[in-house]
């Protein structure tokens, strides 16, 4: 990933301040200038605070800096000809050579072998700049006699060939004084954009129609603008835009909740399009049932992921599909990754956010929500905050919601708990419990055990208050609906506090709730308790199998840094601190054993779990292969994969086909084994494993 630190701090004897930088912001400017990180550095330099952040459209071209001068000397030598081709290549919005050819008065050999051909990639017809530095060069060196000429030009061409709506846009920026009667159609041609999901062409668009527009046409231009800055993500834009254009609609309505950090600003009062009405759609339905079911938020996203297509290509007008706007996938991409979380594909979950931090403006979805779900997968996986989440924090424009505040209390329990510093993880729990509540806990995110954090700090009556409280809430007169989120803490608690005569049932149902909740890195934290609770009563060697148990399924997961240390200490017992620490090779184990001979069970354990695990899978497999007399064979590869959970596009990525493709072989799976959703044909799958 390219970088995205969080600040970048100048000399003090400059006087300027720390620039806080989006990571997609961060990523748009490595981009544009081609990876030079001193031209990047300039560009954060002359650049406002709100374009920096993203609470503003980046200009486009984007200033030429002197770096970017410095790498592309070849520029200053270009006779008039070359520059006037080079320029209208700058200001055109359609990339077809043909189009730049006539509009620059050229011929195809001054694009094969003249000097501007050396700043043109020329492939199947249309046209590019090898470097965005020079096109940011030859457009800063231009006056505005000569771009109000390439405008002009381009028009002409444009509106010979048929393509009167882009003729419309070099019109329009090729009027010296403007012109109220381009306004309207400017419009139009704003509102197009928008229902194709190319918010920055929609608001740039729009802005030039409040600069020509007057009466209606003003308002109507400045409304539109300020819709398409708010689904691009650009909040101080939208506010702007409403402002001027006296609207006081739904767009700053909930572009000021963005920056309030409301975690549901009324967006589903803003989008129009079919695309983000049913990306938004999805993306709220599965946030509301992932406490309680993952594999059923996973449906209701792999319903709508399939058809989210990439924004349109830079330079490129309406040659893309449609495709959702950046706020709306932005809230789509933070529940994706807060699913996988929930299913305990940690790994998985920050590849999700990760590309979605690189393009679109997570921070402000759900009220911050994509800010606590770096910062905690960040502290599970690695131990430690990452520069990109930093940066993500920092350079958010809105205010964070009240639940992810308290949230960042639940961080401070992890770094506290990796430093062996019980007590304040179990005070940050406990005050992270108070501010978010039960929100807070049905998001799942990956945190330690309170109950266990209560025993392991010697604050036995805290520990069994908070017994008491899971055991009214979850089995009293009046329960609360607490679901699994609240049943796997009830059980996990009673594991803590159970008596010898009592911990081998509270550890059967501990797994089983575990079990049921479906998350890899919650079974390893149930192990851990049930691990720790065994030491606690001097029963090491079944301590250390299921300590082992938890090594592997937190590896699977990919919460490294929860891993536990794998040997048990010496005179570990009841008494003991219920830490795991590493000891010597040859070391006795509290139970009297050799740590080999515990070694030897935990091997043996693990061995007797893989060969279970083996009878599953061939049962699996078995059904398979059954499946083989109905359907043809890449049918059958399809419905392999998609009954182990992997969504249309990983399918198409998978077996090299169009996610079409998937679709077709799919729908003709679930015909010949009689089943109606992916959910039904997993259920078939797994039914004789």
């Amino acid at each position: 990933m390219a970088s995205a630190t969080s600040a970048r701090t100048e000399d003090s004897t400059t006087g300027t301040r720390c620039r806080n930088v989006a990571p997609h912001v961060s990523v748009a400017l490595s981009d544009k200038v081609e990876g030079d990180r001193e031209a990047q550095a300039e560009l954060e330099k002359v650049l406002t605070a709100e374009q920096l952040t993203g609470a503003a459209l980046l200009p486009d071209p984007l200033p030429a800096v002197p770096a970017a001068r410095a790498a592309q000397p070849g520029l200053g030598g270009l006779d008039e000809d070359a520059r006037r081709i080079l320029l209208v290549a700058a200001v055109a919005v359609i990339d077809r050579a043909e189009v730049l050819l006539a509009a620059a008065g050229a011929g195809i050999d001054d694009l094969v072998s003249g000097p501007a051909g050396d700043h043109l990639h020329l492939v199947g017809g249309r046209f590019s700049f090898r470097d965005q530095r020079a096109r940011q060069i030859v457009h800063d060196d231009a006056d505005l006699a000569a771009r109000t000429s390439a405008h002009l030009e381009l028009a002409r061409v444009l509106r010979a060939s048929g393509r009167a709506e882009v003729a419309l846009w070099h019109t329009a920026l090729g009027t010296m004084e403007g012109d109220a009667l381009l306004a309207d159609g400017l419009v139009e041609l704003a509102e197009w954009h928008l229902a194709c999901g190319d918010t920055a062409r929609a608001q740039e668009v729009a802005r030039e129609a409040v600069s020509q527009g007057v009466g209606d046409t003003h308002r109507r231009a400045g409304a539109i603008a300020s819709r398409a800055a708010l689904l691009g993500g650009h909040v101080h834009d939208a506010v702007s835009f409403a402002r001027q254009a006296g609207d006081a609609g739904p767009a700053l309505t909930a572009a000021l909740a963005l920056r309030d950090g409301d975690p549901d600003p009324g967006l589903a009062d803003v989008v129009e399009s079919t695309h983000d009405r049913s990306a938004l759609r999805a993306a709220v339905r599965a946030l509301a049932v992932v406490h309680a079911s993952a594999p059923k938020a996973a449906a209701i996203l792999t319903e709508v992921l399939p058809d989210v297509a990439p924004a349109p290509r830079s330079g490129c007008w309406f040659e893309g599909p449609g495709c959702v706007t950046p706020l709306v996938e932005a809230h789509l991409r933070v529940v994706q990754a807060l699913v996988a979380m929930r299913s305990g594909e940690l790994d998985r979950a920050a590849a999700v956010l990760d590309d979605a931090a690189r393009r679109l403006p997570v921070a402000l979805a759900f009220g911050g929500l994509g800010v606590a779900l770096a910062r905690r997968l960040d502290l599970v996986r690695t131990g430690a905050v990452s520069p990109t989440t930093r940066a993500l924090e920092e350079s958010s424009a809105g205010m964070p919601a009240g639940v992810v505040r308290a949230a960042q209390l639940g961080d401070k329990a992890v770094e506290a708990a990796h430093a062996g510093r019980d007590v304040q993880a179990a005070t940050f729990l406990g005050l992270a419990a108070e501010r978010g509540g039960a929100e807070l806990r049905a998001w799942w995110l990956p945190t330690p055990d309170p109950a266990e954090l209560f025993v392991r700090a010697g604050q036995q009556r805290a520990a069994r208050r908070h017994l008491a409280q899971l055991r009214g809430a979850v089995l009293g007169p009046a329960p609360r609906a607490a679901g699994l989120r609240m049943t796997l803490d009830l059980a996990r608690a009673e594991v803590a506090l159970a008596e010898p005569s009592t911990l081998q049932r509270a550890a059967e149902r501990a797994v089983e709730v575990s079990q049921a909740v479906g998350s890899t890195f919650e079974r390893g934290l149930t192990e851990v308790v049930i691990s720790r609770a065994l030491e606690r009563h001097a029963r090491d060697a079944e301590a250390a199998a299921h300590l082992l148990a938890a090594r592997a399924l937190f590896a699977e997961s990919g919460a490294l840094a929860f891993l536990p240390d794998s040997r048990v200490p010496a005179g570990a017992g009841a008494q003991g601190d219920g830490r795991v620490r590493s000891g010597p090779a040859r070391q006795a184990t509290g139970s009297g054993l050799p740590a080999e001979e515990v070694a030897e069970n935990v091997t043996r354990l693990d061995v007797e779990r893989q060969e279970r695990g083996a009878r599953v899978a061939e049962a699996v497999l078995d059904r398979f292969a059954h499946w083989g007399e109905l359907l043809t064979e890449r049918e059958l590869d399809v419905a392999r994969l998609v009954a182990q959970g992997r969504t249309n596009r990983q399918v198409a990525e998978r077996l090299y086909v169009s996610v079409r493709t998937v679709e077709v072989h799919l729908g003709r799976v679930f015909r010949k084994l009689g089943v109606r959703s992916r959910t039904e044909l997993a259920v078939l799958a797994h039914r004789t494993a």
